[in-house]
């Protein structure tokens, strides 16, 4: 075992260049993972609060069908639930001319 650990001191001995470019290429790609999985979470909170101060929506809920009046009912009595606002939107496509316009 004491073999092994003065041959690889040796090795970097040797190419002390080398050693010191891949540490610090791996030391900037952990520091970087780090930053990216600590801020997911700071940024879900904020967004939290945001909306909280300005009283703006939890949730959205989408159906390719639609809803009726009974489930808009049903969507009202869950607790915590404050209010409701049911809206319809469609996407169209229309060829004026050559060119196709987009609208929701």
């Amino acid at each position: 075992m004491k073999k092994i650990f003065l041959d690889i001191f040796r090795e970097i001995k040797k190419s002390i260049g080398r050693f010191i470019s891949i540490f610090a290429i791996v030391a900037i790609g952990v520091a970087f993972f780090a930053g990216i999985k600590a801020s997911a979470p700071l940024m879900k909170e904020t967004a939290d609060d945001y909306f909280d101060a300005h009283n703006l929506q939890d949730i959205q809920v989408y159906s390719t069908l639609g809803f009726v009046e009974e489930d808009i009912e049903k969507f009202s009595e869950i607790e915590g639930v404050s209010g409701i606002h049911a809206t319809h939107s469609m996407d169209a496509l229309f060829m004026v001319g050559n060119s196709e316009y987009v609208y929701k």
